[in-house]
C-alpha cells in the first residue's frame, strides 16, 4: 500500500487517466469514480460540518483507483479559489496527510488535512488522531506543516486537551472529540466500552470543556489525578471546565463531589449534574446512572462550589447556576422561581423542584441544599403552614403528574417535613447502646407502590455515646430517608448511665450545621399517592364504570373495583388498572390484515355497561359506553411486547418506511429515548406508532375505539397510548370548533361528567378554516403535544394536543348560538386525585372548577380579537368534528 500512494503522489506509472466526477452533497464536495459514490463517502460528507474558511473537500479513494485520477483531481480542485479542507476515504484514509502536501504544493494553496486516524462523533465532529502529535495539519507551498487542531469544528479550549498521558500510575487522562476523561486503565475492555459511548455521545460545545471523572465499573479515580491536569490548565480554560462524576472517585466521607473538588484545588468550580447528551448547540444534561448510561434530566444543570476559606469552616451552599424550567412557556417571576399558581410558585432547587407559597417559608436554605438523589428528582411540597398544606399538595401532585417523564422516579414527592426534619436537642447524656436483634421498623412513611422498607442496621457492639453529647457542635439530624420515617425519640432524657437499646440504621446520621437545637419532627405514618394530575372540585357525580385492565407506565397498583356507570375512569395517563386477577397468556390470532395479539380476559362489566354504544332511539345520539378490556386502548399490566410485535409483523411495509425519520427525530431530541425500562427499539415502535395514528388513517383507530369494538385497531393504539406518554404535556386551554346538535345539547345538560374512550384531537389554539357555530373549549393538563411526531403534507397539523383514551371530562358551562353569536361549550379534564376509592367524583373542591372557567373565558375573548391562522391540513379536517362521550358520524363532512 505504501509503494502505491507513493506512486500515486508521484503521479508516475499506471493506467490512462480515468473520469473523476465531482458531486456536492450536504456540506462537502465529493470527489469519486465513474462507478459512484461509495456509501461511506455519502455517510461522511452528509454528516461534516460547514467550514466558513475553507471548502470541504472527500476523496473517495476506492480500490484500483487509476494514478491519473490524482491529476484529474487536482484539475477540478484548480478552479475552486478557497483554501480546501481534504479527508480522504476508502482503502487509503490513512493517506489524507500525503495527499494534502501533494495538492498543496500541486494547486499552491493551503490544505487542512488530518495525519492519523479520523474519528467521527457527535453532530459532524472529526477528532484527528489517537497518537501523540497527530491532529489537523496546515500545508502551505514551499513551507513546512503546521499542527493546526485537534478537533473540527475546534472549539476555543481544543488546545487544552489534545494528546493522551499519564497522570499515575493506574490512570490516565484522554482527550476526546467532546471533552477531557480522566479515568483508571487497570480494566482495559471496560474502558473500551465506555469510549464508544462517550465518543459517539458526548457533544462537542465550543464554549464548555467538559472533564469527566471516573469509569463505572473500575477502580475509583483517585483525586490526586484531577489536580495534575488541573495545574496544565490557562485560567480561560479553568473558567470554562465543567466536571462531571461519571464513575466513581474517592471522596472525603461525607463530602459532595463538588465540594471536594473545590477544597483541593483551591479554587471555584462548576459541576455538571449530569452527562451532556445531544449536538453542540442543542444538548441536554441526563443523570449518569451507575452503568454510564444517561438517564433523567435534572432541573438544576450546573452547580458551583467555593473552597472552604478554613479547613474547618462549614462549607457554603453550591449555586445553582444554570437550570432549565420545570414547565414550557412558564413565567420566571425571580431568579430560578416561577409562577405556578395565584397563592404558589415553583423554585428549582438542586435536589429538583420545591412548590411553595409566594411568600417564602423559613426553611428555604435547608430546602435548597437538600442534594440531588441518584433516584430522580425530588418535588417537594412547603407544609410549614397546616392552613395551607393540603393546597400546596395538589398543586404538587399536580406538577408531578405533568413531569412523569421527567421525575425519573415514581416516588419523589415529599413533604418538606420529612425532606428536612428537624434536628435532635443537644445535651450531656449518658447511655449504653447494645446491639441486639431487630424488630420490624415501628414506622414507615408509604410513598407509592408498597414495598418491604429498608431493614435497620444494628450497631456492630455495645459502646458509649456519652460524647455525642457533650456539647451543640456534635449534634446529629436525624433525616428521613425516601420510603421511611424517623424513628421516634424518647420523649423525656434518659438519665446519665441508664441502658437503652436504640435502633440505629448507619445511612441515618449525618453531621448537621452548628445552629440553635430545634426538637425533632417525627411525621405521624401517612400514604403519600404517586403523581397525579391536579385535583380539581367537582360535586358528587354517579358511581363510576370498572376500568379497562391498564396502567400505562410506569405500572401502579390496581385499585379496588369502580361502581359499574358509563363516565369517569381516571384521565390522562395515570390509568389504574382492573380489579386482580391474573391475566391470562396472549396468543396471536388470525384478522383479516394479518395477525393480531389475542385479548386478555374481560374484566367483568355491569349488564347496564355492557353494551359498548347506547342509541337513544328517539333521536339517534349514540353515546360512547364503557369498552370491554379486550376492545380498550389502556395499556395492559403484562406489557407491550405482543402488541408491539404485532405491529412490526403487520404493518411491517408502513413501519419501516415510517421508521428511519422517526428514528431522525429521536436522535435530536435525546428526551424521546431516555428510558430506564423500556428498550430503544420499543420507543421506536410506539413512536412510529403515534405518528402513524396522526396520519389521517387514525380516524379508523378512533371510529374503533368509540364503537368499543374488537380488533386490529385495539393494540395498534395501545402502542400510540405507549408513544404519547412519552411527549410533552399540555396545560391550559384547547379548543375546537363545530355545530353541536339539539340532542347533542341535551345530552351535555343531562349530564356533569363524560367519558372519551377515543384519542380526543384539540388545538391550542382556533383554526380559520374550522366551519361550525360553537367553540368547545376544554381546559387540559396532561393532553400530549404532538409537534415532534407530526406527519408530513396534507395530513400535519399545527398545534394539536391530544388527550388519551379514558379522559373525563366535566361540563363547566354551555351557551347555545343566540344573535348571531357563536355558542360555547366550556369543559375541564377531570383528575385522578378527583375520584374517590368508592369510584365517585370528590365533592367540596369547587375553587379550580372557578379558575378553569375564568381561564376558558379568558381564552375566548384573547382569540375573539386575534386572527385566527390555518392549523389544519385538509387531510385531518374531520379529526376535530368530534365530542367528547359521543359518536359522531362525519362523513358527509369530508372525514376520510
Amino acid at each position: 500500500m505504501a509503494s502505491v500512494i507513493k506512486n500515486l503522489l508521484r503521479g508516475t506509472g499506471g493506467d490512462e487517466p480515468a473520469g473523476v466526477v465531482p458531486h456536492t452533497i450536504g456540506n462537502a464536495l465529493v470527489l469519486h469514480g465513474e462507478d459512484g459514490v461509495s456509501p461511506e463517502a455519502q455517510s461522511l460528507a452528509l454528516s461534516v460540518v460547514a467550514d466558513t474558511e475553507h471548502d470541504v473537500v472527500v476523496l473517495d479513494l476506492v480500490e484500483g483507483m487509476p494514478i491519473g485520477s490524482w491529476e484529474t483531481m487536482a484539475g477540478v480542485l484548480s478552479r475552486r479559489r478557497r483554501t480546501i479542507r481534504l479527508i480522504t476515504c476508502g482503502e487509503s484514509h490513512t493517506a489524507a496527510a500525503m495527499a494534502g502536501q501533494w495538492l498543496s504544493e500541486r494547486l499552491r494553496r493551503t490544505v487542512i488535512a488530518p495525519t492519523g486516524e479520523l474519528v467521527r462523533s457527535a453532530a459532524g465532529v472529526l477528532f484527528a488522531g489517537t497518537t501523540p502529535g497527530s491532529g489537523w495539519v496546515r500545508f502551505r507551498p514551499g513551507r513546512p506543516p503546521v499542527w493546526d487542531a485537534k478537533r473540527y469544528p475546534a472549539p476555543v479550549w481544543d488546545r487544552a486537551a489534545t494528546d493522551t498521558r499519564a497522570s499515575s500510575s493506574t490512570a490516565e487522562i484522554e482527550p476526546l472529540p467532546g471533552g477531557v476523561w480522566i479515568h483508571d486503565v487497570r480494566d482495559t475492555g471496560r474502558v473500551g466500552e465506555h469510549r464508544q459511548r462517550l465518543v459517539a455521545e458526548l457533544p462537542c460545545q465550543p464554549d464548555v470543556m467538559t472533564v469527566l471523572l471516573g469509569c463505572p465499573g473500575t477502580a475509583p479515580l483517585a483525586l490526586d489525578d484531577v489536580v495534575r491536569f488541573w495545574r496544565d490548565l490557562d485560567e480561560d480554560t479553568r473558567q470554562r471546565t465543567r466536571f462531571v462524576q461519571y464513575g466513581q472517585v474517592r471522596l472525603p466521607e461525607g463530602e459532595a463531589f463538588g465540594q471536594a473538588l473545590a477544597d483541593l484545588l483551591g479554587a471555584p468550580v462548576v459541576c455538571y449534574t449530569g452527562v451532556p447528551v445531544g449536538t453542540p448547540r442543542k444538548h441536554e444534561i441526563r443523570v449518569v446512572g451507575a452503568d454510564g448510561v444517561p438517564g433523567w434530566p435534572p432541573f438544576a444543570l450546573e452547580l458551583g462550589y467555593t473552597p472552604r476559606s478554613h479547613p474547618n469552616s462549614k462549607p457554603r451552599r453550591p449555586a445553582v447556576l444554570s437550570h432549565r424550567p420545570p414547565l414550557a412557556r412558564s413565567e420566571e417571576v425571580a431568579p430560578r422561581v416561577y409562577w405556578y399558581a395565584p397563592d404558589a410558585v415553583v423554585e428549582v432547587v438542586q435536589s429538583g423542584l420545591w412548590v411553595r407559597p409566594v411568600e417564602e417559608p423559613p426553611n428555604g436554605d435547608r430546602i435548597r441544599a437538600a442534594t440531588l438523589d441518584i433516584r430522580g428528582n425530588t418535588l417537594v411540597f412547603d407544609d410549614s403552614e397546616g392552613a395551607r398544606t393540603d393546597r400546596m399538595r395538589e398543586l404538587a401532585k399536580d406538577l408531578a403528574d405533568r413531569l412523569t417523564a421527567e421525575m425519573g422516579r415514581r416516588d419523589g414527592l415529599f413533604p418538606a417535613s420529612v425532606l428536612v426534619p428537624g434536628q435532635a436537642p443537644a445535651g450531656r447524656a449518658g447511655a449504653v447502646l447494645r446491639a441486639t436483634e431487630l424488630p420490624p421498623p415501628p414506622l414507615v412513611l408509604a410513598l407509592g407502590p408498597s414495598e418491604p422498607p429498608a431493614a435497620l442496621e444494628p450497631p456492630p457492639a455495645t459502646f458509649s455515646v456519652a460524647a455525642a453529647f457533650e456539647a451543640p457542635t456534635s449534634q446529629f439530624p436525624v433525616i428521613a430517608p425516601r420510603g421511611t420515617a424517623a424513628v421516634p425519640a424518647p420523649e423525656t432524657p434518659a438519665p446519665l448511665d441508664e441502658e437503652v437499646t436504640i435502633w440505629l440504621r448507619s445511612d441515618l446520621l449525618a453531621p448537621a450545621p452548628a445552629a440553635a437545637p430545634e426538637p425533632i419532627v417525627h411525621p405521624e405514618p401517612v400514604a403519600v399517592p404517586e403523581p397525579v394530575p391536579p385535583p380539581d372540585p367537582v360535586p358528587p357525580a354517579e358511581p363510576i364504570a370498572p376500568p379497562p385492565p391498564i396502567a400505562p407506565p410506569p405500572p401502579i397498583a390496581p385499585p379496588e373495583p369502580f361502581a359499574p356507570a358509563d363516565l369517569i375512569q381516571v384521565a390522562g395517563p395515570v390509568l389504574p388498572g382492573p380489579p386482580a386477577e391474573v391475566p391470562a397468556p396472549i396468543e396471536a390470532v388470525a384478522t383479516e390484515g394479518g395477525t393480531e395479539p389475542a385479548d386478555p380476559p374481560p374484566t367483568p362489566v355491569p349488564a347496564e355497561t355492557a353494551a359498548p354504544v347506547e342509541i337513544a332511539a328517539t333521536t339517534g345520539l349514540r353515546i360512547q359506553r364503557t369498552p370491554p378490556a379486550a376492545a380498550a386502548a389502556v395499556l395492559p399490566r403484562r406489557g407491550l411486547d405482543e402488541e408491539r410485535t404485532w405491529l412490526r409483523r403487520s404493518l411491517s411495509r408502513d413501519f419501516d418506511t415510517m421508521s428511519s425519520s422517526v428514528a431522525r427525530i429521536m436522535s435530536e431530541h435525546p428526551g424521546l429515548q431516555a428510558s430506564a425500562d423500556v428498550p430503544k427499539a420499543d420507543i421506536l415502535a410506539d413512536s412510529v406508532a403515534v405518528r402513524l395514528y396522526l396520519s389521517r388513517r387514525g380516524a379508523g383507530v378512533d371510529a374503533g375505539l368509540r364503537d368499543g369494538r374488537k380488533g386490529a385497531h385495539v393494540p395498534f393504539a395501545r402502542c400510540a397510548v405507549s408513544g404519547l406518554s412519552r411527549l410533552p404535556s399540555f396545560r391550559g386551554t384547547t379548543v375546537v370548533r363545530t355545530s353541536p346538535t339539539g340532542p347533542e345539547w341535551e345530552f351535555y345538560r343531562s349530564r356533569a361528567t363524560v367519558t372519551e374512550w377515543a384519542f380526543l384531537n384539540v388545538l391550542t389554539g382556533p383554526c380559520r378554516t374550522q366551519d361550525g357555530d360553537t367553540d368547545v373549549l376544554v381546559w387540559s393538563m396532561t393532553a400530549r403535544r404532538t409537534t415532534l411526531l407530526e406527519p408530513d403534507g396534507d395530513d400535519r397539523v399545527e398545534d394539536r394536543v391530544l388527550f388519551l383514551p379514558g379522559t373525563h371530562f366535566k361540563v363547566l358551562e354551555l351557551h347555545e348560538p343566540a344573535g348571531g353569536e357563536a355558542g360555547a361549550i366550556l369543559m375541564r379534564e377531570i383528575g385522578a386525585e378527583e375520584i374517590g376509592d368508592d369510584g365517585r367524583v370528590a365533592a367540596g373542591r369547587v375553587s379550580l372548577d372557578e379558575l378553569a372557567v375564568n381561564a376558558l373565558r379568558r381564552s375566548r375573548e384573547r382569540w375573539a380579537s386575534a386572527e385566527a391562522r390555518q392549523r389544519i391540513g385538509p387531510g385531518s379536517a374531520g379529526r376535530f368534528l368530534d365530542l367528547p362521550g359521543l359518536i359522531r358520524d362525519h362523513r358527509a363532512e369530508g372525514e376520510s
